[in-house]
């Protein structure tokens, strides 16, 4: 029922201008930096030990943009509701073409990326425009009518959602005879350290999961690692880089070592299109 009363009172919303929607957002961005100060203590800890040659001044700055471009995030997501394959092409340019050389191929991908507006853009944009079977791993929401709603949004180009309680299964639904890509956000915080891998990130000792290169080892896939860059509101660059061609050729570990390189190199390019807010120093490793 509640899901429906969703869709009931936010369709319409999203038929509205982006422009309008834009103002929406302006105004969430009061009532939550300045209003709540929704995790304000939080985003600057993370700031602070990420760029600790920054000044107080600077830091503030990106915290601020930061705010503005995660609320533009939700907004942006409501409009897939209704937004039109041409309309959303326009605004998220990609280099494609790597997909279209790895379908003629015929080889499967694993595609990795960040907490970087705006991902949901980025995942409906490629089912749109690539010729892949498009699967996406996904950690369910508690709230199960929300999550039907996301899930919706998510699926509106012909993407398979792939939940990570159920993940074995999910990956049997991929077709063996079309080339498929797989996208995870990679930079997800373990809830079990015990099993993943820490490595130096923003200049910490961070848990990373091993199950993306661990899948694309077992299944001899190519893995890319999507870039997402905000020109300006309302448009993204997505850059396609090929960490390697067959993850099964690569040394143990070195595939998520290069990914959480170009993670870093990314998010120090442009600090403020990352989502601060997530709490994803919050583990310390057991010594």
């Amino acid at each position: 029922m509640m899901y429906y009363l969703l869709l009931l009172l936010l369709y319409p919303v999203s038929l509205l201008p982006l422009w309008v929607l834009y103002r929406l957002s302006d105004l969430a961005f009061v009532i939550i930096y300045y209003g709540m100060g929704y995790r304000r203590a939080v985003v600057l800890d993370n700031l602070r030990h990420a760029f600790p040659e920054k000044s107080e001044k600077e830091l503030n700055k990106i915290s601020q943009k930061t705010y503005r471009h995660f609320c533009d995030q939700w907004i942006e997501t409501l409009k897939l509701l209704s937004i039109s394959p041409k309309a959303l092409s326009r605004r998220v340019e990609a280099n494609w073409e790597v997909f279209h050389r790895l379908y003629r191929e015929g080889k499967n991908s694993y595609s990795l990326l960040g907490h970087t507006y705006n991902w949901e853009w980025a995942n409906v944009a490629c089912g749109w425009n690539v010729s892949q079977q498009v699967a996406a791993i996904y950690l369910p929401l508690s709230s199960t009518s929300f999550d039907r709603f996301m899930l919706r949004l998510r699926s509106r180009s012909g993407s398979l959602l792939i939940s990570m309680k159920s993940l074995k299964r999910g990956l049997i639904q991929l077709r063996k005879d079309h080339p498929y890509t797989v996208a995870q956000i990679a930079d997800q915080n373990p809830s079990v350290t015990e099993v993943a891998t820490w490595l130096p990130f923003m200049n910490r000792e961070t848990p990373f999961f091993r199950g993306a290169e661990q899948l694309a080892r077992r299944s001899r896939a190519a893995v890319l690692f999507c870039s997402i860059k905000r020109k300006k509101r309302g448009y993204y660059q997505i850059h396609l880089h090929c960490i390697c061609e067959d993850a099964s050729q690569e040394k143990q570990g070195s595939v998520l070592e290069r990914y959480v390189q170009l993670l870093e190199q990314q998010i120090r390019e442009q600090p403020e299109n990352w989502m601060w807010t997530h709490r994803r120093w919050k583990h310390t490793r057991k010594q």
